[in-house]
């Protein structure tokens, strides 16, 4: 019995570990999704101007002056696209690489509350206070948003290209940026199980009657 708190404090200090990464996580995600926004509006302006420079006549003078601008700004553009797209796709495999990590924070923590003993002290809750099996369940939740967001951001990106309808376009940048899978409120909920945690005292045993 003697051994026994020292390896609840210890799992204890992994939990509140294990969401302090998970938080940290979402801070970089909220970073990548600034970023990526941009960039995807970027695209979304770069086709806005496309058909607008197939037309030789819309250069006016200058293409009397310049035979070859009409050409070279259509290609310019082109590679501007080209660039946006590049750098947007980093930001998807940071997305992903995002996800990842949720999920395996969330499979360390529900590992770490499998190895308790019994099984059944994790589902104990104090008051207000998270039980260990809430808060890895905050962990599960919070992977499995971020994952389904991903794949539609994945989804979203695919339709950029040279031909694209532009004011389609528009709606899915704006869908972009919304993140309908990622709900605030239910974040915050998450995330404020986190903070529980850094002030509770969890036990992973079973409490005496």
């Amino acid at each position: 019995r003697a051994r026994h708190p020292p390896r609840r404090m210890a799992d204890r200090q992994k939990l509140r570990a294990l969401y302090a990464k998970a938080v940290s996580t979402l801070d970089r995600w909220s970073a990548a999704q600034k970023r990526a926004s941009g960039l995807f509006a970027s695209a979304v302006s770069v086709v806005e101007r496309l058909p607008v420079m197939a037309d030789d006549a819309r250069f006016g003078p200058l293409a009397d002056a310049f035979p070859d601008l009409p050409a070279r700004t259509r290609v310019a553009q082109a590679e501007a696209l080209h660039r946006v797209l590049e750098s947007l796709q980093e930001e998807m495999r940071l997305f992903h690489a995002l996800v990842a990590i949720l999920e395996k924070t969330h499979k360390d923590a529900s590992a770490l509350l499998g190895a308790s003993k019994p099984a059944a002290a994790g589902a104990v809750r104090l008051g207000p206070t998270p039980s260990p099996a809430e808060a890895v369940a905050g962990l599960q939740d919070l992977w499995r948003l971020h994952r389904d967001e991903a794949s539609l951001k994945t989804a979203l990106v695919r339709e950029i290209h040279c031909d694209a309808d532009a004011a389609q376009l528009a709606e899915l940048s704006a869908l972009f940026a919304a993140q309908p899978n990622l709900d605030p409120e239910e974040t915050r909920v998450v995330v404020d199980r986190a903070e529980a945690l850094g002030v509770a005292d969890l036990d992973f045993s079973p409490r005496k009657k």
